[in-house]
C-alpha cells in the first residue's frame, strides 16, 4: 500500500530517486491507503483499505467525487451499480429491469406434464407459453351374444395454446373413464365415455357405447358416435363440436370438430378430425362380419364392431361382441398433456 503527492521534487539524487520510487508504488497499488490520497487528479484510482474489504473507487471527471466501482471479496469484484453480488448466483443469467440489474433463473427448454388419472395442476414458475391437449374417454362396445354388436364412438380431443401468465395458479384435471365393458352372457348397449376436463378453461367429452337397434324389423348393430368438444357421443350420432362444424355428425357423417356420427347397417365407422371416429356397425344377417371404426387424426378412434377388443388410450372406443362367451371391449380413458416452454 503506498500513497504520493504525484509529483518529482528538485533535489538531489538519492532524494530524486526515492520520490520517484514512491508516486510510481502509489500508481502500481492504485492509490491504496485507508484515507483518500491527498493530492488527486480526475479519474485517478484508489483503493479503499478502511473497511473489511478493500473498496475500488475513482475520481469523477469534475475532481470532486470519488465513484464507487466495487468491493474486492478475495479474488473476485463486487462491481457497484453494474452487476449484483455473484455469491450463490451459480447457473442464473443477468438481467435488468431498466434501472436495476439482477440475477434470473434461467428457464428449462420445455417441460411436459401428463395425466392420466385426476390430479391437480400447478402452474410452474418457469416458462413462457402452455400447450394443452384433453381427450375424452372412449364408449365400450355392446355386447348381443350370437347376433351382432355395435363398436364404440372414440372420445374427442380438445387443444388450446396459452400464454402461462393468463392461467391461474393451479387446475384441477379430471380425466374420463373410457366406457366399462359389457360383461359375457349379458346382453346390452355399450357404455358412453367420461369428460374429461382442465380446470373451468377446457372440455373433452367421451364417445357413445355401441348400440344395436331395430330398423324396419332387421337388428342392427349400431357403432357409437364420437365425443365432441361441445356435447358427448350418441348411440349413432357424434357430439357437437367447437368450430366450423358446430354439430356433431348424425349416423354415418364424417365428423370435423363435432365427433364422427356412428355407422349403421354393415357399414364401417365414419372418420373424424378432433372429434372422436364413429364405431364400426353390423347388421345380424351379417353379425360375423366386423365392421371396422373411423379413424380420427386427434381424437380417439371408433372401434371394429364384433371384436370385444378393448381400446387404447387416449379415448378409443371399445370393439362390440357377438359372441355369448365374450365380453365386449372396455373404451379407452381419456388424457391430458400440458406442455411448458
Amino acid at each position: 500500500m503506498a500513497q504520493a503527492d504525484q509529483t518529482v521534487q528538485n533535489d538531489t539524487f538519492p532524494t530524486v530517486r526515492a520520490d520517484i520510487n514512491n508516486n510510481l508504488a502509489a500508481l502500481f497499488s492504485a492509490n491504496s491507503g485507508g484515507t483518500a490520497p491527498s493530492t488527486t487528479v480526475a479519474f485517478m484510482d484508489w483503493i479503499d483499505t478502511s473497511g473489511a474489504n478493500p473498496i475500488w473507487k475513482k475520481r469523477n471527471a469534475a475532481n470532486n467525487a470519488w465513484i464507487t466501482l466495487g468491493t474486492i471479496v478475495g479474488n473476485t469484484v463486487a462491481f457497484e451499480g453494474t452487476l449484483p453480488s455473484q455469491t450463490s448466483q451459480s447457473g442464473k443469467y443477468l438481467t435488468t429491469n431498466g434501472t436495476v440489474a439482477s440475477w434470473g433463473a434461467i428457464p428449462p427448454g420445455s417441460s411436459k406434464e401428463v395425466f392420466t388419472a385426476n390430479g391437480t395442476w400447478v402452474k410452474p414458475t418457469a416458462g413462457t407459453i402452455a400447450l394443452i391437449t384433453l381427450w375424452g374417454g372412449g364408449g365400450s362396445g355392446a355386447r348381443y351374444g350370437a347376433t351382432a354388436g355395435g363398436g364404440g364412438g372414440g372420445g374427442a380431443c380438445v387443444q388450446r395454446l396459452f400464454q402461462l401468465s393468463d392461467l391461474p395458479g393451479s387446475a384441477a384435471v379430471t380425466i374420463g373413464a373410457g366406457g366399462a365393458a359389457i360383461a359375457s352372457g349379458t346382453d346390452a348397449n355399450g357404455n358412453v365415455g367420461g369428460t374429461s376436463s382442465f380446470g373451468s378453461l377446457m372440455t373433452a367429452y367421451g364417445g357413445a357405447g355401441g348400440s344395436r337397434t331395430n330398423v324396419g324389423g332387421t337388428l342392427i348393430a349400431t357403432g357409437g358416435g364420437g365425443g365432441g368438444s361441445l356435447a358427448a357421443g350418441s348411440s349413432s350420432t357424434g357430439g357437437a363440436g367447437h368450430g366450423s362444424t358446430l354439430t356433431g355428425g348424425n349416423a354415418g357423417d364424417t365428423g370435423d370438430y363435432g365427433g364422427a356420427g356412428g355407422a349403421s347397417g354393415t357399414s364401417n365407422g365414419p372418420a373424424a378430425f378432433w372429434g372422436g371416429g364413429g364405431g364400426g356397425a353390423a347388421s345380424v344377417g351379417g353379425s360375423a362380419t366386423q365392421r371396422a371404426g373411423g379413424d380420427s387424426l386427434n381424437g380417439g378412434d371408433g372401434a371394429t364392431s364384433n371384436t370385444g377388443t378393448a381400446a387404447s388410450v387416449p379415448g378409443g372406443g371399445g370393439g362390440g361382441s357377438n359372441q355369448t362367451a365374450v365380453a365386449s371391449g372396455a373404451g379407452g380413458a381419456g388424457l391430458c398433456i400440458v406442455y411448458i416452454w
